[in-house]
Parts: C-alpha cells; sequence; structure tokens
C-alpha cells in the first residue's frame, strides 16, 4: 500500500514537471522580435546620413558626432551598431546606452575602423556602409530609423 501511495506521488511528480517544462517550452516559441511603428516612437537624428571619412595613411580609424531625440520618452536605450563589411570595417557607437531617450538630444560618436587585417592599403574604398539603432525598453524591442552610416577610406593623406 505504501508503495502504491510512492508511485502516485512519482507520477503526480512526473505530470507537475512535464507540465512546466511544456509550459516554459511553449511561452519560449511564442515570444518573438518586434520594431515598434514610426508613429508610435520615431527617432529623430540630427544628422542623418552621417559621413565619416579617413585616411589609411594617417590612421585607421575616423569618428565623426551626432545626436538623436525620441517624440516619446523611452526608458532605457541601447544603440546598435553593425558594419555592411564587418571583416573590413568595424562600426562602433559610444556610449552604447542612455537612461532614456526624449525630447532632449542624446550625443554620440560613431566610429569607423579598419579591422586588423586590414589595416592596409586593402581597406580602402567607399563602399562601406553601416547603421546605428536604437534600442529599447526591452531588448526584443528597436525604434524604426536607424542611423545610416557612409564610410569611405582613401590611401591619401589629405
Amino acid at each position: 500500500m505504501a508503495s502504491s501511495n510512492r508511485l502516485k506521488t512519482l507520477l503526480l511528480a512526473i505530470v507537475v514537471v512535464a507540465l512546466v517544462v511544456g509550459g516554459l517550452g511553449a511561452g519560449y516559441y511564442f515570444a518573438s522580435a518586434t520594431i515598434t511603428s514610426t508613429a508610435s516612437f520615431p527617432v529623430t537624428w540630427s544628422v542623418r546620413p552621417l559621413h565619416i571619412k579617413f585616411s589609411v595613411a594617417q590612421t585607421f580609424s575616423g569618428s565623426a558626432p551626432d545626436s538623436f531625440t525620441c517624440s516619446q520618452s523611452v526608458s532605457p536605450v541601447t544603440l546598435l551598431a553593425s558594419s555592411s563589411q564587418p571583416d573590413i570595417i568595424s562600426i562602433t557607437v559610444s556610449p552604447t546606452s542612455f537612461s532614456s531617450c526624449g525630447s532632449t538630444p542624446d550625443n554620440i560618436v560613431v566610429t569607423a575602423a579598419c579591422t586588423p587585417a586590414h589595416q592596409d592599403s586593402s581597406c580602402e574604398g567607399d563602399q562601406y556602409t553601416g547603421q546605428i539603432l536604437v534600442c529599447g525598453p526591452s531588448s526584443y524591442t528597436c525604434l524604426q530609423r536607424a542611423l545610416v552610416v557612409n564610410v569611405a577610406v582613401t590611401t591619401n593623406p589629405h
């Protein structure tokens, strides 16, 4: 009899664990990334597109400042930088996050650099692009109107 009660308890525990695992698994499948509509939280950049030009004869990177505002307050925000050709040109942004985005401009500096494998004339070109995306308040929500970054690399020191 005691063995039968233990078996029932064990079976009940297995069913509860299966339901919990099944429920969590279903929750993960239904989670999805979304981009909020431009009408909800538009981002306005002071310079758009941003142009960065530098010479590999002098340095392997160049920077340019910019700023952005949000028409509705969003807290917090994180900036994500990406490059069209990350094996040749890296694009970074500093700072990478702000406690909030609203009507007061948030100032950033965008830097484009030749990757270590291309710190020579093989980095030269004007076909490089990138973007800076404002995301928040969750990692699944990014705001429309990414900043387009155009990068030109020359071998001419001037």
